[in-house]
């Protein structure tokens, strides 16, 4: 599916995944200096991070936008330290509450597991402080599979493993 955005890498009944463009940087600025955002995140990134991420941040990047093209939010997925594939997301604070999060954050994992096909699970990593993100992984069929202290703070792996078909070969 094209949209005025660009290409779509999968859309869902209220929203389109694309990748991210040089364009998008201003509302990535954004996500990385908003204390409300960064709140479990360690608080809004330096200039100097944000010139560094401003070269890097880009790869892996999924802007979620509506199907009119007002971006929401980003998930992204990378490696995490570990080697395991990896989703991570940021949602703008004025589009919480509706769900877009879960509509989003379900259709990258399904990406993820397209995009990456030797990947045996995904991964996310968030604080248990953060008791909305712990229940958005949760209802994404996500099961805690780790605890331990990072950042000052409590933080919670949670994972997914890839689908199997029926006849048992992973999909």
């Amino acid at each position: 599916m094209s949209t005025e955005h660009g290409e779509a890498l999968t859309t869902t009944e209220r929203l389109v995944l694309r990748e991210v463009r040089s364009s998008d940087l201003p509302v990535l600025e954004r996500m990385w200096r908003d204390a409300v955002m960064r709140r479990y995140l360690g608080g809004p990134v330096s200039d100097e991070e944000v010139a560094e991420r401003r070269k890097y941040d880009q790869a892996g990047g999924l802007m979620v936008a509506t199907h009119s093209g007002e971006v929401v939010g980003r998930c992204h997925l990378g490696r995490y330290r570990t080697g395991d594939l990896e989703l991570s997301y940021a949602f703008l604070p004025e589009w919480w509450g509706r769900g877009y999060a879960r509509e989003a954050c379900a259709a990258a994992i399904g990406l993820a597991f397209d995009r990456f096909p030797h990947a045996a699970r995904l991964i996310a990593v968030t604080q248990e402080a953060n008791t909305r993100s712990v229940r958005l992984l949760e209802a994404l069929g996500m099961a805690r599979v780790d605890a331990f202290e990072e950042f000052g703070a409590r933080q919670v792996m949670h994972a997914i493993d890839r689908p199997h078909s029926i006849d048992g070969e992973a999909r």
